[in-house]
């Protein structure tokens, strides 16, 4: 009895043992992310009476034009224009432009939105997972620990799905697409003009 006793002691203590080393060598997959309530990202006046909206993609073509192009309308303007942005990937065709999205909204967490804007439209061809980890870490003051953690953890998606709503509800088809006060722009070419009748 007492070596049953002893063989079964053996058996349990090994069990108990392996339990351990497994638990041990087991990958730690527990990222975490407190969200942030952050302000949506614009720029130019936030009081201002003229508010431009621009529904983009950071995978889109045209998109990184009209982004150029915008900021030389903010810079005619200044303060008399709001401009806000808002997503619309067009993830059909843009397979990155959905992450893209979501790693600007965690660069916004941390008042980053612009710096980590510029550098995917920068570098549109390379928008993979691990590139959007490399842009963050280039932007001087972004908590790049957290930035991952937020970017893994898909954690700003419902903003990003509330924008692509919106656009679904306009009867939005594609990118880059500029409201004014409402009013959709179709000929990005008008969008100087329209700011003006606005601003009478």
């Amino acid at each position: 009895m007492k070596k049953n006793s002893k063989l079964v002691l053996s058996i349990v203590g090994i069990i108990i043992i392996g339990i351990i080393v497994v638990v041990w060598i087991m990958p730690n997959d527990t990222t975490t992310y407190t969200n942030v309530d952050s302000p949506r990202p614009f720029k130019g006046n936030p009081d201002a009476r003229v508010v431009v909206q621009e529904f983009s993609d950071f995978q889109c073509p045209a998109c990184r034009a009209g982004a150029k192009s915008i900021n030389l309308v903010l810079e005619k303007f200044g303060d008399q224009i709001k401009l806000e942005f808002k997503h619309f990937p067009l993830t059909t065709i843009h397979e990155n432009a959905f992450n893209a999205a979501l790693a600007s909204e965690c660069a916004n967490d941390q008042g980053k939105f612009w710096e980590l804007h510029d550098k995917m439209f920068d570098n549109q061809d390379s928008l993979k997972k691990d590139d959007l980890k490399l842009y963050a870490g280039q932007i001087d003051g972004l908590d790049n620990e957290s930035f991952s953690a937020c970017l893994d953890t898909r954690a700003e998606k419902d903003i990003v799905n509330s924008d692509v709503k919106d656009a679904e509800n306009l009867g939005l088809r594609g990118t880059p697409t500029f409201f004014v006060n409402g009013r959709e722009i179709e000929n990005y070419n008008s969008l100087e003009e329209e700011i003006q009748k606005g601003l009478l």
